[in-house]
């Protein structure tokens, strides 16, 4: 009778699957205003140091592949710098354990290790991945984010540390410490630390670098800064330069993943979402062009556009503030209707409906951009009497880690996230993978490919392979993705098989994607390039600008010195000053042109010698400076500068003729002008000012029409010219300006 008792008090698991979609459909409801709220507070345990061993086992019971053998050795080659470029599910975690140890046992017998990852269940399963393979004791590993607080005091040698936290405390804590001398920063996920709020991060003092991450360039649907290259970023000077490239097809060779298939479904909008898409789409053209026109010439293109466009939409107001608030909310809004389309839910259920009739135990992750499109997914599949969950963010700890430990346990078998699987948890094998939604992000669909290709078998051993369904709104923004990937180059494989699809009929083959992409600099015939002549390639290459002065500047602000007649060829193709690319093999100089509706990329030339760049110091060298002391006694306006090696204080100064001349000076929501003669309240600035406005006009005098000037360590005012600087005067005291 005891027995009957105990089994009656414990869940099967219908019941198990019943409520955690209860659990989930209550947090629906309390997001809505319908229920109350689940407690979501959590402890961080607190342990007794314990010993740690000299020699480190990190990946303990691992037999490394041959690629992660050869990209240690060549870590260690690169003097503890690097990136390595690894797809998803390839062993990247494992790899840099091996690192690690490898960099504790031989050279560093004291080290320190900090991991900064994007996510902080990617937190958890690092340390879970450290005490799984490790012999470190747990307090020797410390957690940071998420409600841990811990730091490298108390005997902890490893810190793992969420980068929402580790970008403004790490930097502090290892300078507390003092062991930036034995530290190795492990950046998981690097993409993630590019932007500029979070790269500070790398102001980390560390003796060893590495980054991990499956595309770890630039993205171009995430508006980060331009970059000249992966070794120019942000994140190539901070970690290194690629050292190892470990692509998917690598791993199909080797076995590491599963035989596949990728169907890609182009489904169609319904008569009523055609005419809200194109309504949508003429209105965002029409404020595009009409906002390009306003912006500044080095904002009127690329991801720098939306950048600008998305600021001057946050301050409102203003004729361009109102314009840029529209522009912003009809791309918001057409999303959401691409991402909510009827298509895509009737296909999600036919797939899965189909897949369970072949093999019942199948189970499967579904993708999806939006969190609101993934809990209305989920309740429908739900309602159709599918084994289905969701996942996302904003979902409480519990509900999640309930949530993943039944889908692995097979109690659920759909399993419908937001991106957070793209990134972090580590899920089971699965047998079919469905990209609902995405974004036109390369990196993101990438790495969800990379979520379900893992090897496994079935009930009886077999190995099995794996199907990946991937669906896009047709002839619409959705399929533009294919104009950046050759999928068949990415995959490894010729499986990809392309469908037009109403999912109340047979899906209809065809011969190709809806788009391919632009041929490599590499495979443009350069014989038939002409000046100003549509240009056949990829807009590819080295983010640049140049402006009327003949000047030629990098993303990082440094100057080439050798730019000859470079920007007065831009500004013949291009109309005017601005952007341009410079590809990194071929040197061809390319300029992107509005014309009519859309953008045009043109040929300008091809460089004889690629760009040589103006080297930063941070001051200027003694005898240097000694020479200068008694050059400028003799210099007059408009002779050539002789030393680039004194750093530029003040930039942005602009003379203009208004009221008999004045020197501005660009500020937020304005500008100010420097005080001149008896109106400055320090004399001496104000006879500074009187001097340079003298100056300037002198060089106008000349035929020499200045107009942008900078102000050095030395105080001495000078412009450039074709990457040369030139003196215009020296100042006693400084220039006075406004609050």
């Amino acid at each position: 009778m005891s027995n009957e008792r105990e089994d009656a008090a414990h869940l099967g698991d219908a019941e198990r699957l019943m409520l955690h979609q209860l659990r989930l459909l209550e947090w629906l409801d309390i997001r809505d205003g319908r229920g109350v709220g689940v407690d979501q507070a959590s402890e961080a345990p607190v342990g007794v140091p314990a010993t740690v061993p000299d020699e480190w086992r990190l990946a303990q019971g691992v037999d490394l592949y041959e690629w992660q053998r050869e990209c240690i050795e060549r870590w260690f080659k690169a003097n503890g710098r690097g990136t390595v470029k690894v797809v998803t599910g390839a062993g990247k975690t494992l790899l840099a354990l091996a690192l690690a140890e490898k960099l504790q046992n031989e050279r560093v017998p004291d080290l320190r290790v900090a991991v900064v990852v994007p996510t902080i269940v990617l937190m958890h399963q690092w340390y879970e991945e450290l005490l799984t393979h490790g012999n470190l004791p747990r307090t020797a590993i410390g957690r940071l984010g998420g409600g841990y607080k811990d730091d490298f005091t108390e005997g902890r040698r490893v810190l793992i540390a969420v980068l929402s936290s580790a970008h403004k405390l790490l930097p502090r804590m290892v300078r507390k410490e003092r062991i930036g001398k034995r530290l190795l920063l492990v950046a998981d996920e690097c993409h993630r630390l590019g932007s500029k709020e979070m790269s500070q991060v790398f102001e980390t003092e560390r003796a060893f670098s590495l980054g991990l991450s499956a595309t770890p360039e630039r993205d171009d649907d995430e508006p980060t800064e331009e970059e000249a290259g992966y070794e120019g970023s942000i994140l190539g000077q901070a970690l290194g330069p690629i050292i190892y490239d470990f692509t998917l097809a690598d791993a199909l060779k080797l076995g590491i993943v599963p035989t596949f298939t990728i169907h890609h479904y182009g489904l169609p909008l319904t008569e009523e979402e055609r005419g809200r898409y194109e309504r949508l789409s003429r209105s965002i053209s029409d404020s595009q062009s009409e906002l390009r026109n306003r912006a500044p010439s080095e904002r009127s293109s690329g991801s720098a556009f939306f950048q600008w466009a998305r600021m001057m939409s946050s301050r409102g107001g203003s004729e361009v503030g109102t314009l840029a608030n529209k522009l912003m909310g009809d791309i918001s809004r057409r999303k959401e209707l691409l991402h909510s389309m009827a298509a895509r839910s009737d296909a999600v259920e036919l797939l899965l409906m189909r897949e369970f009739q072949l093999n019942p135990d199948a189970r499967a992750i579904l993708f999806h951009e939006s969190i609101d499109e993934v809990m209305r997914l989920f309740v429908r599949l739900r309602n159709a009497g599918l084994p289905a969950i969701a996942e996302h963010s904003e979902l409480p700890t519990s509900v999640r880690e309930a949530g993943l430990d039944i889908f692995r346990r097979g109690i659920a078998k759909v399993i419908v996230s937001a991106r957070s699987l793209i990134e972090g948890f580590n899920v089971p094998a699965v047998d079919i993978g469905i990209i609902v939604a995405s974004s036109t992000s390369v990196r993101q669909r990438i790495q969800s490919l990379g979520r379900v290709l893992r090897r496994h078998r079935g009930p009886a051993g077999e190995e099995k392979t794996s199907c990946i369904h991937v669906l896009y709104a047709r002839d619409t923004v959705d399929d533009f993705i294919y104009g950046k990937l050759d999928w068949d180059k990415t995959t490894g494989v010729e499986r990809n098989l392309y469908y037009f699809w109403e999912p109340r009929t047979e899906p209809q083959p065809q011969a190709g994607p809806p788009r391919a992409p632009l041929p490599s600099e590499l495979e443009v015939d350069a014989s038939a390039l002409t000046q100003g002549a549509v240009y056949p390639g990829a807009y590819e290459g080295m983010e640049l600008s140049c402006d009327t002065r003949g000047n030629v500047r990098d993303v990082q602000g440094r100057f080439a010195v050798n730019p000859g007649q470079l920007a007065e060829l831009v500004r013949a193709v291009k109309g005017g000053t601005g952007r341009f690319r410079i590809t990194p093999r071929c040197q061809f100089v390319l300029v992107r042109v509005a014309e009519a509706e859309d953008w045009t990329t043109r040929f300008v030339t091809r460089l004889a010698e690629p760009l040589r760049f103006q080297m930063t110091a941070d001051a200027a060298e003694p005898g240097d400076a000694a020479q200068l002391d008694e050059w400028v006694k003799t210099a007059v306006p408009g002779v050539q500068y002789p030393s680039s090696s004194v750093p530029t204080t003040i930039e942005g100064l602009r003379f203009k003729k208004k009221a008999g001349g004045v020197i501005s000076k660009r500020v937020l929501g304005g500008e100010v002008f420097a005080r001149v003669g008896e109106r400055a309240q320090d004399p001496a600035c104000g006879a500074d000012a009187s001097r340079l406005i003298a100056a300037v006009k002198e060089l106008h005098a000349k035929g020499e029409q200045v107009s942008q000037l900078e102000v050095n360590a030395k105080n001495h005012v000078i412009h450039r010219a074709e990457g040369k600087l030139f003196f215009v005067c020296a100042l006693a005291k400084g220039l006075e300006f406004p609050n």
